[in-house]
């Protein structure tokens, strides 16, 4: 990979924005390739853009820390989606095989995702009709 070695050298000269661009034509190449995301993690963490650095580092252990993951699961929920699921998972980091780039780590990760739930996400019956009613209220207000 040529263009790699011209991302690592744009990197070491301070031109992240440069890099950025070729990481991300590397990575519609060689959608497998933890090297690319581990790079294109360190360029956005360079520009200190830390959802992204742990959008691209998630599944590879030192590739991002804790603090850049739960940057990028808070950023990227929305709604009543407050959790990531491995569906929405796959679409972020654009790839159909999320092992296939996992390490250890990032299988831990994988594992625990259905009983990652939201800290602050009341449970039961009474909370579930709370929020419905939210749900309904809303709809009749922006109609």
């Amino acid at each position: 990979m040529d263009g790699l070695a011209r991302t690592v050298n744009d990197l070491e000269r301070g031109d992240v924005r440069k890099a950025r661009d070729r990481l991300k034509g590397l990575l519609v190449t060689y959608p497998q390739s933890r090297e690319v995301r581990t790079l294109l993690a360190e360029a956005y963490r360079r520009d200190r853009q830390w959802p992204e650095a742990g959008r691209w580092g998630y599944l590879i252990g030192l590739a991002a820390t804790d603090r850049e993951r739960r940057a990028f699961e808070w950023h990227s929920a929305y709604g009543r989606r407050t959790r990531i699921t491995e569906a929405r998972l796959r679409w972020l980091l654009q790839i159909d095989d999320l092992a296939a780039i996992a390490d250890d780590s990032g299988r831990r990760l994988l594992r625990d995702l259905p009983r990652k739930r939201d800290r602050d996400r009341r449970e039961g019956p009474f909370a579930a009709l709370s929020r419905g009613a939210a749900i309904f209220r809303s709809k009749r207000t922006w109609r």
